[in-house]
């Protein structure tokens, strides 16, 4: 098979603070507005992207650390261990990660997004708008995730503060 590579249309500049494990100041992605910087060969590349609500980033998850093929969700016992491929976690054979966020405000280069699940210095690989092709109404999904989504919605308030995510009406 062949070689595939990738190179950096851009970077993280701010991104979500990094846990520290002492505190806990774990805050939703939600209420974080972050800044990536396309690099100035690319800056082209996002004219006309101020017209969307919503994009998608891809970017390279560069500190995932060692691959797994089996992963307990958020290392919770009462969770079975399923196959890295059926979760969001970082530990993959090839570290992507995929997030749609809401689109702030572009300043060439900059774009301001809240929802980026990445940290400063994250290369980002590649935007896309997000589109209705890219919506899908009531998805299935196991117990075991949406029992995390209720947590989280109830947390952070998912209702206010992301209306346009989870399985509302």
């Amino acid at each position: 098979m062949n070689r595939i590579v990738f190179k950096p249309i851009g970077i993280v500049e701010k991104g979500l603070p990094r846990l520290d494990k002492k505190k806990s100041n774990k805050t939703s992605r939600f209420l974080v507005e972050s800044q990536i910087r396309v690099f100035d060969e690319y800056v082209e590349g996002l004219d006309g992207l101020e017209e969307y609500s919503h994009i998608i980033v891809i970017y390279h998850l560069h500190e995932a650390g060692e691959e797994r093929v089996r992963v307990r969700p958020w290392g919770r016992e009462e969770f079975p261990e399923v196959g890295v491929f059926a979760t969001r976690f970082p530990w993959r054979p090839n570290p992507i990660g995929v997030c749609v966020v809401e689109l702030v405000e572009l300043d060439k280069p900059y774009i301001k997004v809240r929802g980026l699940d990445a940290w400063d210095g994250t290369p980002i690989i590649d935007i896309k708008p997000y589109t209705y092709h890219d919506i899908v109404r009531r998805p299935k999904i196991p117990w075991w995730a949406e029992k995390r989504w209720e947590e989280l919605s109830q947390r952070w308030n998912y209702k206010e503060i992301v209306p346009w995510l989870g399985p509302y009406e």
